[in-house]
């Protein structure tokens, strides 16, 4: 009986551990990289050779690398685009394009 007091008293202690743990250190994750997001710019032709990414989105000086499996970027180029994606990597992959005026 005394054996199973203690046994008992052990389970509490854990199931009050865990929830305390849980409810006061527990973070939930952050937000990953793979969330879709827009990056909005004059869209360009990359120079640069053997990389993941065809065009770049350049935007107050920043650049951006863009690819897509489904969209024809060539048809883009020099315009003023909103473009949404996921990023991989540092390669935003384009799953929709439009155009700004």
């Amino acid at each position: 009986m005394k054996a199973f007091l203690l046994g008992l008293a052990f389970l509490a202690l854990v199931a009050i551990g865990g929830y305390v743990g849980l409810k006061y250190f527990y973070t939930p994750p952050a937000v990953s990289k793979t969330a879709a997001i827009t990056k909005t710019g004059i869209l360009k032709k990359s120079t640069i050779s053997q990389s993941d990414f065809t065009h770049v989105i350049v935007s107050a000086g920043a650049s951006v690398g863009v690819a897509s499996y489904t969209l024809n970027l060539d048809d883009y180029i020099g315009k003023n685009v909103s473009v949404t994606g996921k990023f991989s990597d540092d390669t935003l992959y384009a799953d929709s394009i439009t155009i700004v005026p």
